[in-house]
């Protein structure tokens, strides 16, 4: 035992750079996969909070009662306790619309509009005993002292960049401004976040929810069902809402759309770590294998004086599998550790409020499971080296025993053309084994699939940050008045806009919530131009609007309505029944995908909106759009009679997605550059004869490092050209299929640039070709030394 152990510590004290490589690599995929089994939902601390929230499996959100029927409506709403599968309501709660206008920080002059430069719409819920709260993450809760208090919802506070202690001012149903308090910020886990719910949420006292509406026949109600079976939820959604009437639902949600809502960007970056993760211990492993089998070749005759001073081949084979094992050991406890650190500070990750520290947040069978598998990934990868070195004669076997092969026919065909020597010569030693190459290349590959998923990954984000709101890949704000609504302000809107030099295109917008077919989700049904000046929106499939009734979905709105391109759908808007045809599918980063998009001709219904809510101004190539934002009011004399934002950037929300890919390149790199050094290591073993054999035929101390440094570089562009060639098409697929599924549709993937590609093939090549002429200029130096 005391020999093995001196035999490791010497081993790696001569390979400290690998060892060190072997470490890093094991600690970054434990992290990887550890972090993905988190966001996946395998600690699913949505649920953790749900539970805690006590919060209903569907929520109901329905208009004004009728003024002659509201007793009956009453009743309605009492008789959902008495559908099948329903076991309590909560409390019924009065709602009211309003619109956040402007935020103060304590200290601070007032600012005109909210933090992201929009007017927020905000759904404000009187608060009432026994009704579930949410769950405070910044303050307190409403205090009935403070008759201005407002509580936020998170996602909402976020948007508006509000936080505790604030002031901020409220527009209401009348026209009149109030100025409330943000006392304090909560999640609500049972709600879809903003903007895919449309508006945010905020809870108030019921004496200031009368100050914003002061009409109670004009008010909303909102209640939550809570089921014996929560799978049955959007069954009984439905029967709500036949229940209640569709005229009277405005938004409806169970609690795995606020599940999706809250967990769809997150399994994103999961899905990343986890296929990267599980392709870097690939990596790893076989980089262990290839570095293993080089040590053992290295010291073939070490080894076979261990077997004749006494060792089995069983200690043989354990003594490398346990050095491989130790580092491998190092490297989990440390991407534990990892992985722990960075569930603490990720927002995703975190432990809700009132929710105990866990030193696991995945628990002991997930971490062990994934301890075990990267043990055995590399402690196979060791094995099998190991157990050839078992098998390693007592007799040392001679330097020369295996001569090299004959001259390929490419070297041959170059030395006849009289190219450079030590081209010939490195293009040469790399096809003579070709075995052995051939092994090389394919390891080095695997890293490089990885790296090329990873930068599909960003590539496709910079294609969804360009990508604007309704799928348009152009720069465009929204602008709509910032008080008033008559149709002759919004069409002096319009033509203000027009006319402005940044605009190429101004189209009329307005958004309604509607019902899907089975009453048991709702969707947006957003109308943006005309049939005469059709919204160019970025169809994929189909064609464009070119007639009323006419629309583009998203993909999630066609998994939704469980329809596809070409077919007719029916939707209901404020109890409206309308008749639509899906001609087209477009890229809709918004809302999940759940956007049916038709032109404004088509809301010619009584009780539609008659003049547009916003207009859509497409600017011009070149123009920047936080300029024009900061411009246009002067530039249209309109200032301070304008609302502006730009498009929401779906990619914003995916940052620490970048962060990842960032993460994953560099883990990816690493374990590259411990195959280059096993590479590198094993042509300088193999050519310790031929380089002096070279330099006594009169090859210069120059030439023959060039002839390694383009056997290396020869070796690593095989690697990279493989590893592009399978990886390009596989990301493509894989981020279809994730685009499909998270409902923003097929046909996002984009391929990393061309630029990327050549920087990944130059650096790789570069240091496939530096380390052996290191390597060349080391052995001469030794050489020089001795002869000293």
């Amino acid at each position: 035992m005391r020999t093995a152990l001196r035999w490791i510590r010497a081993d790696l004290r001569s390979h400290r750079l690998p060892s060190a490589l072997v470490v890093v690599a094991t600690a970054g995929t434990v992290a990887a996969l550890l972090l993905a089994a988190m966001l996946l939902g395998t600690a699913d601390p949505w649920q953790r909070q749900f539970q805690q929230a006590q919060a209903p499996q569907v929520r109901i959100d329905t208009g004004p009662p009728p003024v002659a029927d509201r007793a009956g409506d009453d009743a309605a709403l009492a008789a959902l306790s008495r559908l099948p599968g329903v076991t309590s309501l909560t409390p019924r709660q009065r709602t009211a619309d309003a619109t956040l206008i402007g935020l103060r920080r304590p200290g601070s002059p007032p600012v005109a509009g909210t933090g992201s430069g929009d007017r927020l719409p905000l759904v404000l819920r009187a608060d009432v005993p026994g009704a579930p709260r949410a769950l405070i993450t910044e303050g307190r809760w409403l205090d009935p002292t403070v008759l201005n208090g407002l509580v936020l919802e998170r996602s909402s506070a976020d948007a508006a960049w509000a936080r505790s202690g604030d002031q901020v001012a409220v527009l209401g149903a009348r026209g009149q401004i109030l100025s409330l308090q943000v006392i304090g910020i909560a999640d609500s886990p049972d709600q879809i976040r903003y903007p895919e719910a449309g508006s945010g949420l905020g809870w108030v006292l019921p004496e200031t929810l009368d100050l914003v509406q002061p009409d109670p026949a004009a008010q909303g109600r909102t209640v939550g069902l809570r089921l014996s079976d929560p799978d049955t939820a959007n069954y009984a959604a439905q029967r709500a809402v036949n229940t209640i009437g569709t005229s009277r639902v405005t938004k409806l949600a169970t609690w795995m759309d606020a599940r999706a809502s809250r967990q769809q960007d997150d399994q994103v970056v999961g899905l990343l770590l986890g296929l990267c993760g599980l392709a870097a211990l690939l990596a790893a492993a076989l980089a262990v294998a290839g570095a293993a089998s080089g040590r053992i070749r290295g010291r073939t005759g070490d080894i076979a004086l261990l077997k004749a001073l006494g060792f089995t081949p069983g200690q043989i084979t354990r003594m490398f599998t346990g050095q491989h094992l130790m580092l491998a050991g190092t490297g989990v406890l440390l991407g534990g550790i990892a992985a722990t650190t960075v569930a603490r500070l990720w927002p995703a990750l975190a432990h809700g409020p009132g929710a105990p520290y866990q030193a696991l947040p995945l628990g002991l069978p997930i971490t062990g499971t994934v301890t075990a598998v990267a043990l055995s990934a590399i402690g196979l990868g060791a094995a099998l080296p190991a157990y050839r070195a078992a098998k390693v004669s007592p007799v040392p076997p001679a330097d020369d025993a295996q001569p090299d092969g004959c001259t390929p026919r490419p070297a041959r065909l170059g030395a006849l053309r009289r190219l450079p020597p030590a081209l010939v010569l490195g293009l040469g030693s790399a096809l003579r084994h070709r075995g052995q190459s051939t092994v090389t290349v394919m390891r080095l590959a695997v890293p490089v699939i990885a790296c090329t998923f990873a930068l599909s990954t960003w590539a496709t984000l910079d294609v969804l940050a360009r990508t604007s709101g309704g799928g348009m890949p152009a720069a465009t704000l929204t602008v709509r008045p910032a008080s008033g609504d008559s149709t002759q302000q919004t069409d002096g809107l319009r033509h203000a806009l027009a006319s402005d030099p940044a605009a190429a295109g101004v189209y009329p917008g307005t958004e309604l919530e509607a019902l899907a077919p089975g009453q048991s989700a709702t969707l947006t049904l957003r109308a943006l131009g005309t049939t005469t000046q059709p919204f160019p929106f970025a169809v994929v499939e189909g064609r464009d609007i070119q007639a009323a009734d006419e629309a583009v979905a998203g993909q999630g709105a066609l998994d939704l309505l469980n329809a596809g391109v070409g077919q007719w759908v029916r939707v209901t808007t404020a109890g409206t029944p309308r008749i639509l045809h899906i001609v087209g599918r477009n890229v809709e980063p918004e809302r999940g995908g759940r956007v049916l998009s038709t032109s404004l001709d088509t809301l010619d219904r009584p009780g539609d909106p008659p003049h547009p809510a916003y207009y859509r101004m497409v600017l011009r190539s070149g123009s920047d759009p936080a300029q024009v934002q900061r411009e246009l009011p002067g530039r249209t004399g309109l200032g301070g009679q304008l609302d502006i934002r730009p498009a929401p950037d779906p990619a914003t929300r995916l940052a620490v997605l970048r962060v990842s890919v960032v993460g994953l390149v560099v883990l990816l790199a690493l374990i590259a550059l411990a195959e280059i050094l096993t590479a590198t290591a094993g042509g300088l073993r193999e050519h310790h004869h031929d380089l002096r054999l070279l330099r006594a035929i009169g090859l210069t101390p120059r030439q023959t490092g060039a002839m390694m440094a383009t056997r290396g570089a020869a070796l690593a562009a095989g690697g990279v050209v493989l590893g592009t060639a399978v990886g390009i098409p596989l990301a493509r697929w894989l981020i279809d299929l994730q685009g499909r599924e998270g409902g923003i549709g097929e046909g996002i993937a984009r391929a990393p640039s061309i630029g990327s590609l050549l920087a990944l093939a130059a650096v790789t090549a570069l240091t496939a070709a530096a380390l052996p002429a290191v390597g060349v200029a080391r052995l001469r130096g030794r050489r020089t030394g001795q002869r000293k």
